[in-house]
């Protein structure tokens, strides 16, 4: 028995080379030649020409190199076996759909392929493809046509269906694409869409393995070592038994693996990408090499860990570590760049299911208005070099402009509601955010703003005012000031490092460290009920409302973690010996535990235009010690004490 094309697949890139391909090549070699072969359908652009015409040289063979940290291999990859120009023969490719002998149709086309909102599953009837698939069903350009004219042609044929098997980056892809062709099927026959409910199948699947772009088609396809294929066991047509093949698993529920892998992988991938490109990094490797790009995405893993559900079988610390050696793999020139591609469709499935969550449960989005921070400041087109910037993205016409006027008008608002819908203003906490990291990447430059990251584990600067104007030309940070942290003197400190020094050999050692840090905190957070609001964050009454004490609350650090306890360590650790001296407690704690927040010259000169925001220098402003002293002493002073009497009278 030769192989077989029981499989169709559309949209033949790298990663379907190095994914599906692959897993299909060591079926094969387990089970010998089958019918699960797979035919190739591509559109007709020069890069996919020149696929074509090396792959059909080669009898469709090429190679795919693996490389781990420290390992490699090669795989001789035998099981495409036909290759057609769907821009050129369309009929040609519904004529490779209809044929009884393909058993399932499979997709890597990504996002902009389905024509629909992900978010609102809308199809986008007035898209000149789908228009032109409605109108000329046997010629059809978009792999959505392609899909229900044939299926209609094995309707109408009295034929069996194919199952169709997303195999994009996108959570409930098999929704997706069950939602965007049973709408394209009811405007072509509503008998069809009727048909498809009742006969085919869309299972969803998780796909997971890093594989960089090629520069030519001679090149061999590279991808990381590490692969994972999650797949809802819902097929119509017959399956490969996958179950012999090592890291495919079969699954009644793919929802938990889909979560943690395109809100964590994906997800990080995009927020490494913009804040790293405006950097100067160009490859993966590299930026994660830098400690505090490295920082920046391991404290936005542990943020959107949260809201991810237990996966079966898989330790979600464990992938946030190994999601941090994967992305920081020298073997794997992954490019930048090719993640910060299609962002407006990117930021719709990893980041904002994830915004949504966190705002309903009133937690803190310190990483996650970062990143988007740092993707509305890329989208202006140059970086912090003043390097210009290609941007590849399906909404750059609308985005672009909205991301230069903010240059100047320092307004983030329009680019947000443009790219997430009106309905990201629901959550002005999460805008506030994005709002002053905005201001601080402009201001300070993004090395700067990756550099006081350490500070933010202490929870102080991530606490949004939702009374704050957004449009002033100054940042939240200086308007909820906490105002300074902590004043302290000298001998306060030196008293305090004493008093934990509990071997007293001169030193603070970890869990000497721990001890103060957990008291130093809950001390703040007994007090902080008690305080006058207005007072401590220095804001109107009227701006005082009812969530702000629950937002300062949930901002304190957890003095149980042992990140925050370990970011301090290094902090203060000035010779890096692993425990602190009394010269490096006393000369660096209130730097570490003081808000350093900015003001963008808003008194001393007018509010830049769009050409010249760029060329401003980065300013930096530390705040002070507050006037709050009373939340870590054990005594308050004695203002705090007259007004706290006077409030006690009747």
């Amino acid at each position: 028995m030769s192989l077989g094309k029981a499989i169709t697949h559309v949209g033949l890139g790298n990663f379907s080379r190095a994914h599906l391909a692959y897993f299909m090549n060591e079926y094969t070699k387990k089970m010998g030649p089958c019918e699960w072969g797979i035919c190739a359908v591509d559109r007709d652009t020069p890069r996919n020409v020149a696929n074509a015409e090396y792959l059909s040289k080669h009898d469709f063979e090429y190679q795919l190199i693996t490389k781990g940290t420290d390992s490699k291999a090669s795989h001789q990859i035998r099981v495409i076996r036909d290759y057609i120009n769907m821009g050129t023969s369309p009929e040609s490719a519904l004529a490779q759909l209809v044929d009884p002998a393909t058993r399932i149709c499979s997709l890597t086309i990504t996002e902009k392929g389905y024509y629909c909102d992900v978010n609102t599953g809308k199809l986008f009837v007035d898209n000149d493809e789908i228009k032109h698939d409605l109108e000329n069903p046997a010629a059809p350009k978009s792999a959505i046509g392609l899909i229900c004219s044939a299926l209609n042609s094995r309707r109408l044929g009295g034929g069996a269906p194919f199952t169709v098997l997303s195999c994009d980056n996108l959570p409930g892809n098999g929704h997706i694409t069950e939602n965007a062709v049973t709408q394209f099927a009811d405007l072509l026959d509503p008998k069809l869409h009727e048909w498809i409910s009742n006969y085919v199948t869309f299972p969803n699947c998780m796909v997971d393995r890093i594989t960089p772009q090629t520069a030519t088609p001679e090149d061999p396809i590279v991808s990381e070592e590490f692969c994972q294929w999650v797949i809802e066991d819902k097929f119509c047509n017959g399956r490969p038994y996958w179950e012999i093949v090592d890291n495919v698993l079969l699954t009644d529920d793919v929802m938990p693996y889909e979560k943690m892998k395109v809100r964590l992988l994906n997800g990080s991938h995009s927020a490494l990408s913009y804040l790293a490109y405006l950097a100067g990094h160009r490859d993966v490797d590299h930026a994660m090499a830098e400690p505090d790009v490295h920082e920046f995405v391991k404290m936005y893993l542990s943020e959107v860990a949260q809201t991810v559900p237990a996966v079966p079988g898989i330790d979600l610390s464990w992938y946030q570590k190994k999601l941090l050696e994967r992305f920081s793999n020298p073997n794997i020139k992954d490019q930048i760049q090719r993640l910060a591609e299609d962002g407006s469709s990117k930021m719709q499935t990893t980041m904002l299911p994830v915004i949504r969550a966190k705002s309903k449960r009133k937690k803190s989005t310190p990483m996650l208005s970062l990143a988007t921070a740092g993707w509305i400041r890329y989208m202006a087109g140059i970086d912090d070099f003043g390097n210009e910037i290609n941007i590849t993205d399906p909404k750059a016409e609308e985005l672009m402009p909205l991301a230069r006027h903010a240059l100047g008008s320092r307004d983030v608002q329009p680019f947000l509601e443009a790219a997430f819908g009106p309905s990201i203003l629901k959550y002005p906490g999460f805008v506030g955010k994005v709002h002053a990291w905005y201001e601080r990447l402009l201001s300070e430059g993004v090395w700067r703003v990756l550099d006081s990251l350490d500070e933010f584990a202490f929870g102080f600067a991530d606490i949004a005012i939702h009374g704050a104007p957004i449009h002033e030309d100054h940042s939240p940070f200086t308007e909820m000031s906490l105002q300074q942290m902590v004043k302290l003197t000298f001998q306060d400190l030196q008293q305090m490092f004493d008093s934990y020094d509990e071997d007293d050999n001169g030193y603070l050692e970890y869990e000497e460290l721990k001890e103060l840090l957990k008291d130093f905190i809950n001390k703040i957070r007994d007090e902080l009920p008690k305080a006058d609001l207005a007072e401590v964050f220095a804001i109107p009454e009227e701006d005082v409302h009812d969530e702000l004490l629950d937002e300062a609350l949930a901002a304190l650090p957890d003095p149980e973690d042992d990140t925050v306890v370990r970011m301090l360590l290094m902090r203060l650790d000035a010779d890096e010996d692993g425990k602190i001296a009394p010269d490096e407690f006393i000369q660096r704690f209130h730097e570490v535990v003081t808000i350093r927040y900015h003001q963008f010259r808003a008194e001393a000169m007018p509010v830049p235009s769009e050409a010249t925001a760029l060329a401003l220098p980065p300013q930096t402003f530390r705040g002070s010690w507050s006037k709050i002293e009373h939340w870590a002493r054990e005594e308050p002073d004695d203002e705090t004490k007259a007004k706290a009497k006077a409030a006690e009278q009747p």
